[in-house]
């Protein structure tokens, strides 16, 4: 009689450690639900960039990526663009974007131009300043150029041997307004009527040291600057904004004041016939 009841008892022990068990891995699963809705309940979803964006240009699906980061965070940084309404950035050719920013940095309202109270000097880029440049009218590129287009800077300057060579000044430098059209105004039909006529000054992006070097060149230069246009997307040159290295000598310092300017040479006569 003695091995049927111990085998009873065992069976018993048995059962009493399964459902143990089956307690246990429904507490734990019931902990483990706990935590995860308490956590999303305190984590939010927004929109971070996957890619740099420079400012003015539109965003599209590539350039964003998924971050999941706690309410408190996103609090913090100001009014984050929420993941849930990502597909609003890249609708209609995407949103345009007044700054430029950095792959991992999140995206605000502030930074979406259609966001309202956008100012002219906000589209500038990451520690550069606008300048004016301001050449013939009869030279400008009338409804050809618009802002957020790429263009060279030429100028006639003195060059060894006394004679005189046109140099670009400058190469692929943003044009930020266009006749007074343009960061500040871009309404399609006040842009349209404006560029449509000929103008004589634009206003271009420049780091603030190429600013300082361009005013002292610009005193050695003989007649007005003159504009190209560069295709869409492609640069032209290794060193875009900067000074060209042949010009760097005149840039390092102005013209005296007082000082006779530069003049063209003047052809040479031909002989007198008898």
């Amino acid at each position: 009689m003695a091995e049927p009841v111990q085998g009873i008892q065992n069976k018993w022990l048995l059962i009493i450690a399964v459902v143990l068990a089956l307690v246990v891995v429904f507490l734990y699963n019931a902990h483990i639900r706990a935590i995860r809705s308490e956590l999303e309940g305190k984590t939010v979803a927004v929109v971070q960039m996957a890619k740099d964006l420079p400012a003015g240009e539109r965003i599209t699906a590539r350039h964003i990526k998924k971050a999941v980061i706690p309410k408190d965070s996103a609090e913090a940084y100001g009014k984050i663009w929420p993941w849930k309404d990502r597909e609003v950035l890249t609708e209609y050719g995407g949103k345009a974007v007044h700054r430029t920013l950095r792959k991992d940095q999140y995206l605000l309202y502030d930074y979406i131009d259609d966001a309202g109270g956008v100012r002219a000097s906000q589209k500038l880029g990451d520690g550069m300043v606008a300048i004016p440049v301001e050449f013939d009218r009869d030279q400008s590129l009338g409804d050809m150029l618009a802002p957020g287009d790429t263009v060279n800077l030429k100028g006639v300057f003195p060059s060894p041997g006394g004679v005189y060579r046109t140099y670009r000044i400058l190469s692929d430098v943003r044009v930020m307004n266009v006749g007074g059209v343009g960061a500040a105004d871009e309404s399609e039909t006040a842009s349209r009527r404006t560029r449509s006529r000929n103008y004589q000054r634009i206003t271009v992006e420049v780091t603030p040291e190429v600013s300082l070097k361009l005013s002292n060149l610009l005193t050695h230069m003989v007649g007005d600057v003159q504009v190209e246009l560069n295709q869409a997307g492609v640069s032209g040159t290794a060193q875009p904004g900067q000074i060209n290295p042949e010009l760097e000598l005149l840039a390092s310092q102005a013209r005296p004041a007082g000082q006779a300017g530069p003049t063209a040479p003047v052809a040479p006569r031909p002989p007198a016939g008898r």
